[in-house]
């Protein structure tokens, strides 16, 4: 397993930077559980790299909506002493009935007519004006509804990098080629002749190539040299590179050094990525 360190004294008890974060490649997507290690890249902790976020989906519903929601809710109060009763249907459905309270399903009937009528004032102007009048305004009986929960998180981690010396800008060079490849898929030939390469060489390429292969994915954990633990408030699940965005005139102009690679002096890379699962309350429990 190869692994590429950048500053060279990162994690050094005496010294250089004393937290870090540890990104491990993996293989696609499909072999996700996989515990082999492509490569790792260790760099130093930001404070951007510590945000985590915890997002639910509600969408507005208005009038009817409102109604009809709140008294389905009333109506489904048997559905407790079903999973009570261990599936007795008999016993289930007289508690359902006993449960069952007549004079909400009956205020929701006369809320729905009520409402109807203020959906019909609600359109017409001269109806409005009245009302106003009468210091009185329709309700349009707003609420929630729960969706689920919300969109995969992202992490952004911004890594600004000074070459001391040439053989510093090679390694730098080095990790964020990995990163970009980590990022993109290879190409891969199902029928006919096998060409040579590794999935991406341009022998492969062309209308007889249709087939991509996964990129790779990443667990990403922390590093802390005085404790020698890994970890952080929170944890992150297993996650794909989205985009990598590479500065090479971080210093706002273009510095190089004077080798035959013309190496750059200072580097700013920006990494997005995004875990592959949804982090529900059991998750939280578990640290995530």
């Amino acid at each position: 397993m190869e692994t590429l360190t950048y500053p060279n004294n990162l994690g050094s008890a005496t010294g250089g930077e004393g937290h870090w974060v540890l990104f491990n490649s993996f293989p696609s997507l499909f072999m996700s559980s996989s515990n082999q290690i492509e490569y790792s890249i260790a760099l130093p902790m930001s404070a951007q790299s510590l945000i985590s976020t915890a997002e639910a989906i509600y969408a507005e519903q208005e009038g009817l909506g409102t109604v009809i929601t709140d008294a389905a809710r009333k109506a489904a109060v048997g559905l407790g002493d079903f999973q009570k009763s261990g599936g007795d249907m008999s016993e289930v459905a007289v508690a359902a009935w006993k449960n069952l309270n007549w004079s909400d399903v009956k205020d929701k009937g006369e809320a729905s007519a009520e409402f109807m009528l203020a959906s019909t004032i609600r359109k017409t102007d001269l109806a409005k004006r009245v009302l106003a009048g009468a210091n009185l305004a329709v309700n349009p009986k707003m609420s929630l509804l729960y969706q689920g929960p919300g969109k995969f998180r992202k992490f952004t981690f911004e890594f600004p990098m000074i070459a001391e010396e040439p053989n510093d800008s090679a390694k730098i060079r080095d990790i964020i080629r990995r990163f970009r490849s980590s990022t993109l898929p290879g190409y891969k030939q199902l029928i006919g002749d096998k060409k040579s390469g590794s999935g991406g060489s341009t022998k492969e390429r062309g209308a007889g190539t249709n087939f991509f292969t996964f990129p790779s994915t990443w667990d990403i954990t922390f590093g802390h040299s005085k404790t020698g633990k890994i970890g952080t408030p929170f944890k992150i699940a297993r996650c794909v590179c989205n985009s990598i965005i590479t500065n090479y005139a971080a210093a706002g102009q273009p510095f190089f050094f004077d080798d035959s690679e013309s190496s750059p002096f200072e580097v700013k890379m920006t990494i997005t990525f995004t875990e592959t699962s949804i982090i529900t309350r059991d998750l939280v429990e578990q640290g995530f």
